[in-house]
């Protein structure tokens, strides 16, 4: 069972789970019921995985056949983030780095994990959110509905996004409705691509905005070359772990993701990560922009949209405070020493074939009364040896 208070969303035992137990909590088909006018908005890897022959027109007039009044295609609106992401960066005076709020499962580790790093964090909204909020408030406007009948439902490669639109961080609430996911829809997107055929007059695209469905993308849309990218829970650790120690403040801007790939990798997604790379860059060479070019939203009004503060964040970032190991400084440290006792008995190998990430986290869950120290295999097969040595008595070999 996971336990929520450290839980990052990053969608893991999704992917590891060989019997299927574990599902992300996504909408439901009632749920577009609900509102009079519906609009799926599809994550840009949604065009990654049905080969490098489907252009995006054709997922997106799929996806509408499905049952939704109106889909909308995300990669402009990632292309003005990039381009508020640069004036940002221009006008900014630290701390640097720096780091990307496009991965949920990120924004929540630093919570977690590393607050005080979390002024590093960019203040501006997710591409998807921005999307959301101006498309609710021009349908509201052009067709006469209330902004409540109006349903915005993302099409999500992993559950971090999901987690995301119910529990927003940095919003007072999410400005989508729900989220149904890729692997999901495949089935009946791909009957619908087939059935469909090409579409004639495709809409328009941003390849730079494209770009952001795999890991490097976002940053290939930046005029500041001084960026990195980082995939990949365990590079992430590490190199949040350099950034904490005072390293790293020579780069401007970090885009990092928990998936090793970006979010052609997410959990919810169907396509494997390499095949889904490749697509989305033969999709972004036949639209024949190169990665560096200008974007399609003039500066003047990115700069302007900035100064109004529209892409910023609604509220302050909060650090997610850890339970303390004991009730009182006392306790904590009677058990900080139980916990260093158990250790010494912990082969150090952190495995995590007890369930813990770490011996130490182990330990810390014995000492909380969460878990055995026999849940250590090695400890287990410890035990078994000295009992069947004992059983032989002595004489016995």
């Amino acid at each position: 069972m996971a336990d929520s208070e450290l839980c990052i969303d990053c969608g893991e035992c999704i992917r590891w789970c060989r019997h299927g137990a574990v599902r992300a909590a996504t909408a439901k088909p009632a749920d577009l019921k609900r509102f009079k006018y519906t609009v799926a908005l599809p994550a840009l890897t949604l065009y990654s995985q049905f080969g490098k022959d489907v252009e995006p027109g054709q997922v997106l007039r799929a996806l509408k056949s499905l049952g939704f009044d109106e889909v909308y295609d995300l990669s402009a609106m990632c292309d003005m983030h990039a381009s508020a992401t640069d004036a940002y960066l221009s006008e900014c005076r630290g701390p640097w780095p720096k780091i990307s709020v496009t991965c949920p499962a990120v924004i929540h580790l630093i919570l977690l994990r590393y607050p005080d790093m979390i002024e590093n964090l960019l203040p501006i909204e997710p591409a998807r959110e921005l999307a959301a909020k101006l498309l609710r408030r021009r349908l509201a406007e052009e067709r006469g509905l209330d902004p409540t009948d109006i349903g915005l439902f993302f099409i999500t490669p992993c559950s971090a996004i999901l987690h995301s639109i119910h529990s927003p961080v940095g919003l007072e609430s999410s400005y989508l409705d729900g989220a149904f996911s890729i692997a999901e829809f495949y089935g009946p997107l791909l009957r619908a691509i087939k059935a469909l055929g090409p579409v004639e007059n495709p809409p328009p695209i941003s390849a730079r905005g494209l770009l952001w469905a795999m890991a490097g993308g976002e940053i290939a849309g930046l005029r500041d070359a001084n960026t990195i990218t980082v995939a990949g829970a365990r590079d992430v650790l590490r190199v949040f772990d350099h950034i904490e120690e005072g390293k790293l403040q020579a780069v401007d801007f970090i885009e990092a993701y928990i998936c090793p790939d970006g979010c052609i990798s997410g959990p919810l997604t169907v396509e494997g990560r390499y095949a889904a790379r490749r697509t989305i860059q033969r999709i972004v060479r036949r639209h024949g922009q190169r990665v560096g070019e200008g974007s399609v939203i003039p500066e003047e009004k990115v700069r302007a949209l900035l100064r109004e503060h529209f892409f910023d964040l609604e509220e302050h970032l909060q650090a997610r405070p850890l339970r303390p190991l004991g009730r009182n400084l006392r306790e904590a440290v009677e058990r900080r020493r139980e916990v260093q006792r158990l250790l010494s008995r912990l082969p150090g190998k952190d495995c995590a074939a007890c369930g813990a990430p770490t011996c130490a986290a182990l330990a810390e869950d014995v000492v909380r009364g969460e878990a055995s120290l026999s849940d250590c295999v090695f400890v287990r097969i410890e035990g078994l040896l000295e009992a069947a040595a004992s059983t032989k008595g002595p004489g016995h070999e």
